[in-house]
C-alpha cells in the first residue's frame, strides 16, 4: 500500500482515563507519586500530533474539573477536541500503575461509568459520532474501543466503516485484546474477525493474536489476517522487533536494545510512530524502523506520556 505524502487527517476512537503511578516508598508499600492521563487511543493521538499529524480525538468526559484539565492538556498536545461528548454527571475513568524491577506494569481500574461507556452504548449517541467519521483521510482504533461499545454500537460501527472505506477512507487498527474487558472469548472472536474484515492497516500484537484466536503459530497468525483481508500487517513482537508484511514482502524489522524504566504505552508509541512515518511517505520498513526509535524512547520514561523534551524529531 502507498501513502502518499500529504495532508492527511486522522480520527482517533477510544477512552482515556486519569493515570496514577506508584512508586517504591518501603520494601512492602507503594504510594501514588503523580497524577497525569493515558489510554492506548489518547496516548498514539498524542504521539502522532507531536510527530506533525493532525488528528482529532473522538471520546468522552465529564463536566467536572479534572476532565476541563485533560482536555486542556489535549489542547495543548495539538489534538483536536471538538468531538470530545461532556457528560455533567460521570467523572472520566482512573487507573492505576504499579511497576516492577524489569520496567513490566500491572494496572487497576475503575472505568464502569465512564463517559465513553455512556457514549458508545447508546446506538442513537453513537451515530451522531460515527456520522463525523466519515470527512476524515484514516480512523484508528483498538480493541480496547472495541469492547467499550455494545452490540448494537460495533454493529453500526462496522455499518459506517463499510461505507467511509466505500468512499475512500483507510481503517487502521491495533488489537490490543484485554480478556477482561469482553463478556466472553466467542463474542471478542466474532467482533476482532468483522474490524479486521474492514481493516487497511493493522497493527497488532503477536502474543494477543495468539492468546485470542488460538493460533498454531506467526505462520498461521498472518494467513489469518491476510485471508481477512487486510493489505499492510505490521505485527508487533515485543523485543524481537515487528514483522512487515503486505503482498510483496515480508521483513523482520529488529527492536531498539535499551532498559525499560516502565513499558506503558510502548505499543502505542510505536504506532504512531509507524503511522507518522507512513504518512509522511516512508515506506513500510522505514516506519518501523522510526516506530521503534520512538518507542524505545518512551519506555525509558514513566507513564504513559513522555517530557515533550525527550521526543524525537518529527519524521519528513
Amino acid at each position: 500500500m502507498v501513502l502518499e505524502k500529504s495532508a492527511k487527517k486522522i480520527a482517533v476512537i477510544g477512552e482515556c482515563m486519569l493515570e496514577i503511578n506508584l512508586q517504591d516508598t518501603t520494601a512492602h508499600a507503594q504510594i501514588p507519586s503523580s497524577m497525569s492521563f493515558g489510554g492506548d487511543t489518547l496516548n498514539t493521538a498524542v504521539y502522532l500530533s507531536r510527530l506533525g499529524i493532525q488528528v482529532d480525538y473522538f471520546s468522552a468526559l465529564g463536566k467536572d474539573a479534572m476532565s476541563d484539565w485533560m482536555i486542556a492538556q489535549w489542547i495543548d498536545e495539538g489534538v483536536g477536541c471538538d468531538y470530545v461528548e461532556r457528560y455533567s454527571d460521570s467523572p472520566p475513568g482512573m487507573y492505576m500503575i504499579q511497576v516492577d524491577e524489569q520496567g513490566e506494569r500491572t494496572f487497576l481500574y475503575w472505568r464502569d461509568n465512564s463517559p465513553v461507556r455512556q457514549i458508545l452504548s447508546s446506538p442513537e449517541a453513537a451515530s451522531q459520532m460515527f456520522e463525523s467519521l466519515l470527512s476524515y483521510d484514516f480512523v484508528y482504533l483498538s480493541g480496547i474501543t472495541l469492547s467499550l461499545c455494545s452490540p448494537e454500537v460495533r454493529q453500526l460501527l462496522y455499518r459506517t466503516m463499510a461505507d467511509f472505506r466505500r468512499q475512500g477512507g483507510r481503517l487502521i487498527f491495533d488489537d490490543n485484546y484485554r480478556p477482561r474487558l469482553w463478556l466472553d472469548r466467542a463474542q471478542a472472536l466474532a467482533d476482532y474477525e468483522a474490524i479486521y474484515r474492514l481493516t487497511d492497516i493493522a497493527l497488532p500484537t503477536l502474543d494477543d493474536e495468539l492468546e485470542l484466536f488460538q493460533d498454531a503459530d506467526e505462520s498461521a497468525t498472518l494467513s489469518r489476517l491476510k485471508a481477512f483481508g487486510v493489505s499492510e500487517i505490521v505485527l508487533k513482537k515485543g523485543a524481537l522487533g515487528c514483522l512487515i508484511v503486505n503482498s510483496q514482502e515480508s521483513e523482520l524489522i529488529p527492536a531498539q536494545s535499551v532498559q525499560a524504566l516502565d513499558t506503558t504505552a510502548a505499543g502505542d508509541s510505536f504506532n504512531a510512530g509507524y503511522l507518522s512515518a507512513r504518512l509522511n511517505g516512508r515506506s513500510p520498513q522505514q516506519a518501523a524502523k522510526v516506530a521503534h526509535g520512538l518507542a524505545s524512547i518512551v519506555v525509558q520514561h514513566k507513564g504513559a506520556i513522555i517530557p515533550l523534551r525527550a521526543m524525537p524529531e518529527a519524521s519528513s
